[in-house]
């Protein structure tokens, strides 16, 4: 069947809004004018569709993960001549990584049926259908290039031999490969993704610094007493979240201790061979710790893995991806002398190395693991990298270690719901859009300014809250997400466009468009504490008012786990540990594979960023002395 332009957006609408019809059924349009969204390239449409596919220029648009995605098709003599993304606005080094690879890919096979980007689901698709209205926009029939799937191919048996060989590459595994090729180490790493980075680039971008020169530098003797400063000081507010219930409880904090020992000097590497970091000027809090430029949730831990990628192919690594691998080596002695791989195209890689590192991420995108490891959450969902199943885990249990830390209580991070197509995190909504959560009802149930991971995960899980929430603002509200620069954040500004912050004319409509009995006295209970300049019944302090004469807005979201901090055990080195404690020999690990660091020192995850940045370098360093 031929499928018109009319047919094809239409069921892109229906794919895309669907939840959102369903989600914020009754509610009046969103306030949208040409001031506030800024003008919208032309497409074409006022000049019609040509009846035969006609060369030229043509613009497409879909919505991708973030906001809208805009491609250019050239037509030339009747065929595809050239596929450009215009603009991407999705998750830097995730989006902007694979939408260049997914034109080409279409391009160079004048199909749009070939593969995705795999570790960028969403924009591929968006890449895909933009291309897609832009060739109907040119009068084109899509079926003309829709060819169907195509079979891999191309795949060899390849035999290496390497100083040290890595499984993931990711936060973890690109810090160590940097540092072992800076040793002189030759390096291989796999990738089973078509994209390199794992969760990196879907991270706060805050980095641990007390003691570096960077961060001296930064506020010249000014707030030298902030805890931030110093290893002792930040331990210090660290230890103040031990749970001595857990199991590894002993108040050392022996992890800890090491990765801030280190932490100074990796930021100063890092800075050193050119990685960009951010000041958000200098003040008590936040201004004495740097921010990978440009800043916070502005792409700056996709920026750095871009970064890191380009520098171990400077330095001599290879990475080689979609290719998984799939098992370990061993000697007699049970040393771990190297890896199995294999390609999707088919190939198989036999990799002989001194040392294997694994840092292939957590297991959260496993729902087996996670109803083994973590039975409570299985039921929940994970807004976590694709990559993230597990399988170096297991490989290293196969090799003789053991694991830890499994089945503690999960925190969760704020997202939008996928009324928009996709699941926008929303994790500092609270920090630049005054207002109140909500619950199914209408009522608030916690305090997201002191516990926020940990009160959001537990909300989840209480049936009292009846799995939807709501984040409720007012005009201010609206006009400071669209535009908001603290902590270095603006990434917020897509939701009005996304359909994701949605106007009500009033409290009574909304409460009865999305059947919340009690917003109304929420909100009135909530300006009276607002007004009176005091604290809530949770303790919450300066209070913003919500001003509800024109209306109020609304975001439907839901708080999402992100990751699991249960993992292989491993010792302040990176030595994988059997479950006597000793090494398994050539076998090393770092990063999310490890669980939480903090976990491991009787504690909630909190830094693990940090953590796999330092426990790569770490890991990097005991390779090199092993060797």
């Amino acid at each position: 069947m031929k499928l018109n332009r009319r047919d094809f957006i239409m069921g892109s609408l229906a794919l895309g809004g669907a939840a959102a019809v369903g989600g914020l059924a009754g509610c009046s349009a969103p306030k949208q004018t040409p001031s506030d969204q800024g003008a919208m390239p032309d497409t074409g449409a006022e000049k019609g569709i040509p009846e035969i596919f006609t060369d030229g220029k043509w613009i497409g648009t879909a919505m991708g993960h973030d906001d809208e995605l805009i491609a250019e098709v050239v037509v030339a003599n009747g065929d595809l001549a050239s596929i450009r993304v215009l603009r991407c606005d999705d998750t830097i080094g995730i989006g902007t990584t694979a939408d260049p690879m997914m034109a080409a890919r279409i391009l160079e096979a004048k199909n749009l049926d070939v593969d995705v980007v795999s570790g960028a689901t969403t924009t591929s698709i968006a890449v895909r259908n933009a291309v897609s209205d832009a060739i109907m926009n040119a009068g084109g029939d899509l079926a003309t290039f829709s060819l169907g799937a195509a079979e891999p191919s191309g795949g060899t048996d390849q035999a290496v031999e390497v100083d040290v060989a890595l499984a993931g590459v990711g936060t973890a595994g690109l810090i160590a490969a940097v540092r072992l090729l800076e040793a002189g180490k030759s390096v291989v790493l796999f990738e089973k993704q078509d994209i390199a980075g794992g969760s990196m680039p879907m991270t706060y971008s805050g980095v641990a610094a007390a003691e570096s020169e960077l961060q001296a530098n930064y506020a010249v003797g000014r707030h030298d007493e902030n805890p931030m400063f110093s290893k002792a000081g930040m331990l210090a507010i660290m230890s103040k979240y031990l749970v001595p219930e857990n199991d590894r409880f002993d108040g050392a904090m022996p992890y800890q201790t090491a990765m801030y020992d280190n932490s100074g000097k990796l930021v100063d590497w890092l800075h050193g061979m050119g990685v960009g970091f951010y000041s958000l000027g200098v003040n008590p809090a936040y201004g004495v710790t740097p921010y990978l430029a440009p800043g916070c949730y502005m792409g700056g831990c996709g920026y750095a893995k871009d970064f890191l990628v380009d520098r171990v192919g400077a330095l001599g690594g290879q990475i080689i991806y979609a290719t998984k691998v799939t098992e370990l080596s061993q000697d007699s002695d049970g040393r771990v002398t190297g890896l199995l791989a294999e390609g999707r195209d088919g190939s198989t890689w036999t990799v002989t190395a001194k040392a294997v590192c694994l840092t292939t991420g957590g297991f959260a995108a496993n729902p087996e693991m996670i109803a083994e490891h973590y039975p409570e959450y299985a039921e929940y969902k994970f807004n976590c990298a694709p990559g993230s199943t597990g399988e170096g885990i297991l490989m290293g249990q196969k090799a003789g270690g053991a694991v830890e830390c499994m089945g503690r209580e999960l925190g969760a991070f704020l997202s939008t719901t996928s009324q928009a197509g996709s699941n926008f995190e929303i994790a500092f909504l609270y920090q630049t859009t005054p207002g109140i959560i909500v619950n199914a009802s209408g009522a608030q149930f916690g305090n997201m300014m002191s516990d926020n991971h940990g009160m959001l995960g537990r909300g989840l899980r209480d049936a009292a809250n009846g799995g939807a929430f709501f984040y409720i603002t007012d005009e201010s509200g609206r006009i400071t997400t669209n535009k908001n620069e603290l902590y270095a954040m603006d990434t917020y500004k897509c939701l009005e466009r996304r359909g994701d912050m949605v106007h009500f004319a009033s409290v009574e409509e909304a409460a009865a468009a999305l059947d919340l009995p009690q917003l109304e006295a929420t909100i009135e209970a909530h300006n009276a504490h607002a007004l009176a300049g005091e604290e809530d019944e949770f303790g919450r302090k300066n209070l913003p008012y919500l001003d509800t004469y024109n209306g109020i807005w609304i975001v439907s979201c839901i708080p999402t786990f992100y990751l699991t901090t249960g993992g292989l055990a491993i010792d302040t080195a990176g030595h994988v540990l059997t479950e006597d404690g000793k090494p398994v020999a050539g076998l090393y690990a770092a990063g999310d594979v490890c669980g939480s660091i903090e976990e491991k020192d009787g504690r909630p995850y909190a830094m693990g960023f940090d953590a796999a940045m330092n426990y790569g370098y770490l890991m990097a360093e005991t390779v090199i002395a092993d060797l």
